[in-house]
């Protein structure tokens, strides 16, 4: 069962303990607080940095929503892709993963949601994370397809679904970052989500985009005066991978292999420990061997956070 100590803050989308010690929390467990569920490795995009490139077929539908049922309980789970929407069971998973989580979340790159789309989501999902990238000529650069995405990030916003901003902060980004803040505040987005980039996938030779802790520091200086300065709303995060420390993410794979990523130390930073195809999520959280990075993350005493 999941640590009752835990809670879920909706208005900030943060996890919050009090004064619980990790060490008490992660001995308090016996599933992952959250996982991330790639229900399909195809995407309509190409994004320069993805870490997730095609390559893994999904498992029938009937084993999809086996895996689901065995991940009940937990108190979060991701569905992501790849682009999840893109999956041809999409809505047939979603569906099915009602009342056994107590949040359901859909990450996206948002191209996929037209208004009747954004409408059923509304009833489906606690929350959406879309990636932008910058303005228009950046995002463009990056991953493409601005005028979708915002349309699909607009649409979101229009049902009241709440939802968080996501930028993979970069060289072809670094002098906008603020338009993503802003891009976040006009949407009414809860969190503005900084990531940097991981040497996998597609982003593993794009060197010059690798940001040191330092750099990561006066970002926060500049984001924290910026906030301040034009009254943004939404609570700003910034991930340092290095202060974050490795592993933290578990990610279950289409075909159902469990994976904890980043480790620098892994081929392609990622460290297969399990299977839920064959597992139980009791298993695969007791073979995880990052549970106290995985704890201090999500509940962002890791985080650099701009609040």
């Amino acid at each position: 069962m999941p640590s009752e100590t835990v809670q879920f803050d909706d208005l900030r989308q943060i996890f919050t303990a009090g004064d619980a010690t990790t060490e008490d929390l992660v001995a308090d467990m016996s599933v992952p607080l959250s996982l991330t569920f790639q229900l399909t490795r195809s995407c309509n995009f190409k994004c320069v940095y993805c870490s997730e490139p095609p390559g893994i077929r999904s498992r029938t539908l009937e084993e999809m929503l086996e895996m689901v049922d065995k991940l009940a309980g937990m108190q979060r789970i991701i569905f992501s892709g790849g682009e999840p929407m893109a999956y041809k069971h999409f809505w047939r998973v979603l569906e099915h993963a009602q009342g056994k989580f107590s949040r359901i979340v859909l990450s996206t790159n948002a191209s996929f949601i037209s208004r009747d789309a954004a409408a059923r989501l509304r009833d489906l999902v606690h929350y959406v994370d879309i990636t932008v990238d910058g303005p228009r000529r950046q995002h463009n650069v990056i991953r493409g397809n601005y005028d979708k995405v915002i349309r699909g990030l607009s649409r979101v916003a229009e049902e009241g679904i709440p939802l968080s901003v996501i930028c993979v902060y970069m060289g072809k980004n670094k002098k906008v970052i603020n338009y993503i803040a802003h891009t976040g505040d006009i949407f009414g987005a809860k969190k503005v989500k900084i990531l940097t980039t991981i040497p996998k996938g597609y982003s593993k030779n794009l060197f010059e985009d690798f940001t040191t802790g330092e750099e990561l520091e006066e970002l926060y200086a500049y984001l924290q005066e910026e906030r301040e300065r034009n009254g943004w709303t939404p609570r700003i995060t910034i991930a340092d991978w290095m202060k974050i420390g490795q592993g933290h993410a578990i990610l279950v794979e289409p075909d159902g292999r469990a994976i904890a990523s980043p480790v620098w130390t892994a081929a392609d930073c990622l460290e297969p420990f399990a299977d839920l195809h064959n597992e139980s999520v009791e298993d695969l959280w007791r073979n995880f061997p990052y549970k106290e990075n995985h704890m201090n993350k999500y509940l962002e005493r890791t985080m650099i956070v701009v609040d």
